[in-house]
């Protein structure tokens, strides 16, 4: 485990996964919080799953079918959620050891060759991410290359809770994002993208996450509360995705992105006896904004580009900055 470290903030990495398992932040009264759920050893990410804070691909999210499109071309992949493939399948980078390849007191950069074929995935991809304490809070560079076509979309699936404990519907959630992709009761999207005016999906302005989720929306109902993609408002670079405060600790936490889109999980089915201290996790006891592609872009490319080519870089960053209230 490697523990980085600046000014009053700590992070933990395991090379398991790349996952960060700590973050430790000051809360308004200058006192340390943990905001990141996780497991005490790396057992408990092999026996628990649930991708706790760990970098997930090659295809972050659902691609329907278990199956994509690859220059008019239909790619079987490997499923396993149904029929299916969730998060690069069940060889996905949140399973895979990572090698460490640079360390310092506040930085971490770790490696994984991703062979031809892994998930179904055409090609040998090498992957690179570096974790960095800034002033500002924990910036994660995501750097990606191949050697044939291939889909690859590279998230972190770090659960949030920043009071460090109870459950996140208090917290308050801003989006910068008028737009949600709708999805059917297997999480495949029906459409791109819906206006959130007037639905519970609405978080143009700061809310409660706990205000609007009990409602009889279909969408809510769909999947057990909000685990949707929401698409960004149009910009250009590293842009503020979302704000979230703790309601209590007084902690906020920006989401910046290069990427389009933003799932955010509000940890409907999260249930582990693992937690970090012996403790156990329950449902809606952290939540999870993770920056990305859309899901099952792969099966639409009247939505986008995002092939990655031979001769072409994968090089996206998410920094999560943290200040108080």
């Amino acid at each position: 485990m490697l523990t980085l470290r600046r000014g009053a903030m700590e992070a933990e990495i395991i090379t398991y996964g790349a996952a960060l398992r700590a973050l430790r932040v000051p809360d308004k009264s200058g006192n340390s919080v943990d905001v990141a759920l996780g497991y005490d050893d790396v057992r408990g990410y092999e026996d628990n799953g649930g991708y706790l804070g760990a970098v997930v691909g090659r295809y972050a999210n659902r691609i329907a079918g278990a199956s994509c499109l690859i220059d008019g071309e239909r790619v079987p992949l490997v499923a396993n959620e149904g029929a299916k493939q969730l998060h690069g399948g069940p060889e996905g980078f949140s399973t895979q050891v990572f090698s460490l390849e640079e360390a310092g007191e506040d930085f971490a950069v770790l490696t994984y060759v991703s062979p031809d074929g892994q998930g179904g995935f055409p090609g040998t991809l090498t992957l690179r991410v570096t974790y960095a304490l800034t002033g500002q809070g924990l910036s994660i560079r995501y750097e990606a290359a191949g050697d044939k076509a291939t889909h690859c979309n590279i998230t972190n699936h770090a659960y949030f809770n920043l009071n460090g404990s109870g459950d996140i519907l208090g917290h308050r959630l801003w989006l910068a994002a008028g737009r949600f992709t709708p999805v059917d009761g297997d999480s495949i999207p029906v459409d791109m993208a819906r206006s959130v005016e007037g639905t519970p999906f609405d978080f143009t302005a700061e809310k409660p996450v706990g205000r609007d989720i009990g409602q009889g929306d279909e969408q809510l109902h769909n999947v057990g509360g909000y685990d949707h993609n929401y698409v960004l408002d149009p910009g250009q670079g590293l842009r503020l995705a979302a704000r979230l405060t703790g309601e209590a600790s007084g902690i906020v936490m920006e989401t910046w992105t290069e990427k389009p889109g933003i799932q955010f999980y509000s940890g409907n089915f999260l249930k582990t006896n693992a937690a970090k201290g012996g403790g156990v996790y329950v449902p809606r006891q952290g939540l999870c904004l993770e920056t990305q592609f859309f899901p099952d872009s792969p099966n639409h490319p009247e939505w986008g580009d995002i092939l990655l080519r031979p001769g072409r870089r994968y090089d996206f960053t998410t920094e999560y900055r943290f200040g108080t209230v």
